[in-house]
């Protein structure tokens, strides 16, 4: 409720401005391409330099156009920098240099707009072209979204975008495209058991790699690191790997299953069989994990012939999703399962049977 009254109250603002047509004002536009990865990291320490006094970013505040003016300002952007306004870190361990630049920057963007509109861009000013074709239904929520979070940094109203500012139809190679739509689905399967801080920051962040400013190489590191990012996300929940040696005929076997989101998890965990060896349960097991938590659950399985084989089991979120590949539990089966014991026992009955036919002829054939 409390993001929809936000919602609304930002719309209702973009109604009441009264903005200058663009003939008679002029627009300024403070965006920039992400520096860092999905996590939040910082890739490199670029931005310190480009919103020093005479950075590309630095001269658009510090020597603005005359008035009347409309800021085109990207809640990205301003994010990133007021992350720079504390001591931070560099993704390599490296200590950021940037943090008095953060600060006079962002100190001088609220004052030197403080009697002028401002428009959000869509947050992290993705193509609308991309975001239409991959996740046409995030679509306002890049627009709005992003308007909150500069409205609370600037604490001042902020006028929505009522359009993505930018829609190129730039090339994206399988790399960034597979990297984008795989790790938009892990984003969605892992959503219910994050916090709601992490899941809006893995959905916004994970739109940079669409920003048509990014060079080719960016881009491309920006979709390997989703990849990894996403990747390690979906095995927040996962199975503890396992060898078991089964001794019965039927018995449960023990498999921990871990949760580290922070939230409960309501999952479907689906056990199937290598080989005809054995025989698992056909119905999934439902489990409730709490965060920040791991739990022991049995397996049944029954034991057709002994030898090798293995039980894979895949870990589902309540609604069905795949939250990681299949885990393998090899198993080493040294049971004499009833088929073998009826085989050997009905093998030994025949051979007792011929040997008693045997010595009765050899008996006949005495006494002839």
């Amino acid at each position: 409720m409390k993001r929809v009254l936000s919602v609304f109250f930002l719309v209702i603002t973009a109604t009441l401005f009264v903005v200058p047509s663009a003939s008679a004002a002029n627009i300024i536009t403070i965006t920039e391409p992400t520096h860092r990865q999905l996590d939040g990291a910082f890739i490199d320490d670029e931005l310190a330099t480009l919103i020093s006094y005479d950075g590309v970013l630095g001269k658009k505040i510090f020597a603005p156009l005359s008035s009347p003016r409309i800021w085109q300002i990207d809640p990205a952007l301003v994010e990133e920098v007021q992350a720079m306004s504390a001591p931070y870190l560099l993704a390599d361990g490296t200590e950021g240099v940037g943090t008095t630049a953060a600060q006079i920057w962002l100190a001088r963007l609220k004052s030197v707009t403080r009697n002028d509109h401002i428009i959000a861009m869509p947050y992290g000013n993705p193509s609308g072209y991309w975001i239409h074709k991959l996740s046409p239904h995030d679509e306002s929520y890049f627009l709005t979204v992003g308007a909150e979070k500069l409205q609370t940094i600037l604490n001042r109203p902020i006028s929505v975008s009522i359009a993505f500012t930018n829609n190129s139809e730039f090339h994206l190679n399988s790399l960034v495209y597979q990297s984008f739509v795989d790790g938009k689905k892990i984003i969605n399967a892992t959503a219910s058991f994050m916090s709601g801080e992490d899941l809006e920051k893995y959905r916004l962040r994970s739109a940079s790699v669409l920003n048509p400013d990014l060079t080719t190489p960016r881009r491309e590191y920006l979709a390997r690191d989703t990849t990894a990012t996403t990747y390690a996300l979906s095995h927040k929940i996962r199975l503890s790997s396992s060898k078991f040696t089964v001794t019965s005929e039927r018995q449960n076997l023990p498999v921990t299953v871990i949760n580290d989101f922070i939230g409960e998890a309501k999952l479907k965990i689906y056990v199937e069989a290598a080989n005809s060896r054995i025989t698992t349960p056909s119905a999934p097991v439902d489990l409730t994990l709490p965060g920040k938590s791991k739990v022991q659950i049995k397996v049944p399985v029954q034991v057709i012939t002994p030898g090798q084989s293995a039980l894979m089991i895949t870990i589902r979120n309540a609604q069905g999703a795949v939250l990681s590949e299949p885990t393998n539990f090899p198993l080493t089966l040294s049971v004499i399962s009833p088929v073998a014991t009826w085989f050997t026992t009905g093998a030994a009955i025949v051979l007792f049977v011929a040997a008693m036919v045997q010595s009765a002829r050899r008996i006949r054939k005495a006494r002839k």
